[in-house]
């Protein structure tokens, strides 16, 4: 894993650092030895830099587009060889102190570590700056603090061609020259409005229409279609719940159609149906029923 930070201090570094601090008095720190950074050409000759935790390679290292800088090191805990939790290279541009890191390889029996660094592993912003400072974090868990030792810098070398291709590279990646953060332009939703009721003039015609439909029922239901209220008493005596509790139950949905049309929303409609319609249900089973018998037995 790696990243670039624009901060000071990326979160590894602080990691490391607040450990190092939460940690009490201990018997030992985790240092280095045996430490040397190697500059291998392809195809050429490789210089080699020895430097060691209280003396740093003197002098920036030149790194060319076709170089590999090779760092190797025996990590310590204390006087004895041992494999960190955290271990790796930070790299770092000293002025604006964007970095970023780069895991060593450590072998637990012997504490033998490495790290390769080429122009293909530093990001654009870090290629194109002068100088690089080059620094060790090691620190695990344990009474052993850890450590930050800077090891020496580099210069990435580049040719003219090169150069300018990553500055326009770095320049599109933090937005150098062109304003970063800004306010975006306002966002202004538009809902549906409400739906409206159809004009008075309508609704009342098909009022007058259901109202002269029920009308015409009431009517016809006595010469035509057999209606008979002399059985209303014993109808009431055989199931004296079940009839008025239907009929009220059919008053009380035809009141919450109402005024679903008038006020209530969809829930509140759905609410107050969900009230009457097992009551209506039950009742009306009930009085069919009751209805049913006396058909059987002729009665009309």
């Amino acid at each position: 894993m790696r990243s670039t930070m624009s901060s000071g201090m990326s979160f590894w570094t602080f990691f490391v650092l607040a450990f190092s601090s939460f940690v009490g008095a201990a018997s030992g720190a985790w240092t280095f030895e045996d430490a040397q950074a190697v500059v291998a050409a392809k195809g050429g000759k490789a210089d080699t830099y020895k430097f060691s935790p209280t003396q740093p390679v003197k002098g920036a290292l030149t790194l060319g587009p076709k170089d590999i800088l090779k760092i190797s090191l025996t990590v310590k805990e204390d006087s004895k060889v041992g494999r960190p939790h955290q271990a790796f290279l930070l790299v770092q541009e000293p002025e604006s102190k964007v970095e970023t890191f780069f895991p060593l390889s450590v072998k637990e029996l012997s504490g033998k570590a490495k790290v390769d660094l080429s122009h293909k592993d530093l990001p654009a912003f870090l290629l194109t700056a002068p100088s690089l400072s080059l620094s060790l974090v090691l620190g695990s868990f344990g009474e052993s603090p850890a450590s930050i030792v800077t090891i020496g810098g580099v210069e990435p070398s580049l040719d003219p061609t090169s150069k300018a291709l990553l500055e326009k590279q770095k320049q599109k990646d933090i937005g150098e020259g062109t304003t970063v953060y800004k306010a975006k332009d306002e966002i202004r939703y538009v809902f549906r409005a409400d739906p409206q009721s159809p004009p008075k003039i309508i609704t009342l015609a098909f009022l007058l229409s259901v109202l002269a439909g029920l009308g015409g029922l009431f009517v016809v239901w006595f010469p035509i279609l057999g209606g008979n209220l002399s059985h209303l008493p014993k109808a009431l005596k055989a199931a004296p719940i079940s009839h008025p509790l239907f009929f009220a139950s059919l008053l009380s949905l035809e009141g919450i159609f109402f005024m679903y049309y008038t006020q209530w929303n969809l829930f509140r409609t759905l609410a107050g149906m969900a009230v009457v319609g097992p009551v209506a249900l039950f009742s009306g089973s009930r009085a069919l029923r009751e209805v049913r018998a006396r058909r059987e037995k002729g009665e009309r």
